[in-house]
């Protein structure tokens, strides 16, 4: 017995020692969606930057796909499951979205997703019937939605074919006896995790989702009388979460494709016929992949045209990956020392058993669990998958992609299985203006391609006009008037785009309808001191704490306006009680 004695006292005496030198918190992220706003955002003299827009609501005359879904639908349908099937009418062979679940994860709803009602990703991964009268929607990588009971909500992303991005949209109040609405949510927000502006997802092997099977186990522990929820397996094998890890690639690809398109072509003549000779190339690589010489004259010509316009650092492939993560085994954050305690006495905790508690908890008491450490947090920011370079051939295989497989059955069709006659279309005047600085447009393309070779009737398509479609519907706090002079018009430029209107109650620290109660709540909200505490952690390893994030647009912004003698940020640390005003 002393022997254990003194070896117990050996170990508390190491695990003391490694928590004194090591801190209290480790390699633990200090950024938080607070914090941040439209990360790893474009050059902003880029053409991709200034063509593409950023707002919240779309441009003007373009949709995202999924309110044409629900437009032509006529209505949202509920249940989420009603939902499902509804996709899955769009398949020809009436195929489901995948799905996943994921009790334990980090979006913004994690605190309302548990074991009892985890979210659910559902990702269509389908293909319309071929048709000879109309081009078909493209769903695959195109359309994924996260679905939270508990919260009545679902996250929807979705591509707009006409803007070249994709769309951050809320379903709220999605929930039994209440009137569900479809907005667009902050886009700055959304942008910090989703960085390139496209979907997001874990690596292999998935641990964070049901097809781990430990997590599939404590998920059916809340459902014995039934396999599913909401339509979605209560267990599902690795193809499932490797599916919408697939589409999620897709998604960042067609991102990437639209800059090649505009930054690696550029303005002018020598742009338009750079995007005119990539379209060349895609067509003839679609035609017959096997057969593809990147070798050939027009390869080289190509290589050429966009020698002259890419950009000096490259065009980067957007990166959707986060790191795997296994909320059964991870560890929070924390003393060491207490957590070997803790484990010690039996009381130990994982992220798993924290989630399981999130069931009984608020909001605003779940965010205030441990964080998640740097390795995993979807807030840092993500290096690039790869950087191409102008010789690069990315931007013809890109948009080859862009095309569908009934696409290329129309143009054989209407050819008479002649390439040849379909190159010499788009070589033609009436297709001139496709090749214009903007994003890729594959419906007007196809019909003014169509038009060219002399085709008398177009098909038709139902969802690359607003026509028929009600005004979009923005997310978040009505406007405030500010009067001349304010210190909330220097919070404004810096602050408001992630904390005035944003959907998580807790970081909405900057909304009210008054000057005065917004001012008040903004003094109310003591980390904001030191989040501009500038002076004591710049240069530190607390400087990830500061508000703007280095990284933001918003950071660039003030930072500039230092440099030429702004005092905006000493009238935002002056705005702050001070420590002892009574």
């Amino acid at each position: 017995m002393k022997k254990l004695a003194i070896a117990v006292l050996l170990i508390l005496a190491v695990v003391i020692a490694y928590s004194v030198l090591s801190g209290d918190e480790g390699e633990v992220s200090k950024l938080k969606v607070s914090e941040l706003a439209a990360t790893q955002a474009d050059d902003a003299n880029s053409l991709h930057a200034q063509i593409v827009s950023n707002d919240d609501l779309p441009p003007e005359g373009t949709r995202s796909l999924f309110d044409h879904l629900i437009k032509e639908h006529g209505s949202l349908p509920y249940p989420f499951d009603s939902l499902l099937e509804l996709v899955a009418n769009q398949d020809k062979d009436n195929t489901a979205p995948v799905t996943t679940l994921i009790p334990n994860g980090r979006s913004l709803l994690k605190g309302q997703a548990n074991f009892k009602h985890p979210r659910i990703i559902a990702v269509a991964d389908i293909r319309q019937p071929d048709s000879d009268h109309s081009f078909d929607n493209m769903y695959r990588g195109r359309l994924f939605m996260g679905f939270v009971e508990d919260a009545n909500e679902i996250e929807v992303i979705s591509y707009n074919e006409m803007a070249g991005r994709f769309e951050f949209q809320l379903v709220k109040d999605y929930g039994p006896d209440l009137n569900p609405k479809i907005v667009y949510t902050k886009r700055a927000i959304c942008m910090t995790c989703h960085q390139s502006g496209a979907p997001i997802f874990p690596v292999r092997p998935w641990e964070e989702t049901n097809a781990n099977p430990a997590v599939a186990e404590l998920i059916k522990g809340h459902h014995l009388d039934s396999s599913e929820y909401f339509a979605a397996e209560l267990q599902v094998p690795l193809a499932n979460p490797e599916a919408v890890d697939d589409m999620a690639d897709k998604g960042n690809a067609i991102v990437t494709t639209q800059k090649i398109w505009l930054d690696g072509c550029g303005e002018g003549d020598r742009g338009n016929a750079c995007r005119r000779g990539m379209l060349k190339l895609a067509l003839e690589y679609m035609w017959s992949p096997g057969s593809f010489d990147q070798t050939s004259p027009a390869v080289q010509r190509q290589k050429a045209l966009q020698a002259k316009s890419w950009p000096e650092n490259g065009i980067a492939l957007a990166n959707g990956d986060l790191a795997n993560r296994n909320p059964i085994t991870e560890k929070p954050i924390g003393n060491p020392f207490l957590l070997f305690v803790k484990d010690l006495l039996g009381m130990g905790e994982t992220a798993a058993s924290l989630s399981e508690k999130s069931a009984e908890l608020g909001l605003e008491e779940f965010e205030s669990l441990p964080p998640l450490r740097i390795e995993v947090d979807p807030l840092v920011p993500r290096a690039p998958k790869a950087i191409y370079a102008a010789d690069s051939l990315e931007g013809v295989y890109g948009l080859a992609q862009m095309f569908s497989d009934n696409d290329l059955r129309l143009l054989e069709k209407h050819s008479g299985y002649s390439l040849e006659k379909v190159t010499a279309a788009v070589d033609s005047k009436a297709m001139r203006e496709m090749f214009e600085p903007q994003p890729f447009r594959r419906i007007p393309l196809l019909q003014a391609l169509f038009t060219s070779m002399g085709v008398e009737r177009l098909p038709d398509s139902c969802c690359h006009t607003t026509e028929g479609m009600s005004p979009p519907l923005v997310d978040g706090a009505p406007p405030l008037d500010i009067t001349e002079g304010s210190v909330l018009q220097v919070f404004e430029t810096y602050c408001f785009a992630c904390h005035r209107g944003n959907p998580n109650a807790k970081l909405d620290f900057m909304n009210g309808e008054t000057e005065d109660e917004v001012l008040l709540r903004i003094q109310e909200t003591s980390e904001i001191s030191d989040a501009l505490d500038y002076e004591r952690f710049l240069g530190t390893a607390k400087s990830g704490q500061l508000m703007p994030p280095e990284n933001s647009r918003q950071r660039a912004k003030l930072d500039k306006a230092t440099a030429e003698g702004s005092e905006h940020l000493q009238q935002m640390q002056d705005a702050m009680p001070s420590l002892f005003d009574f």
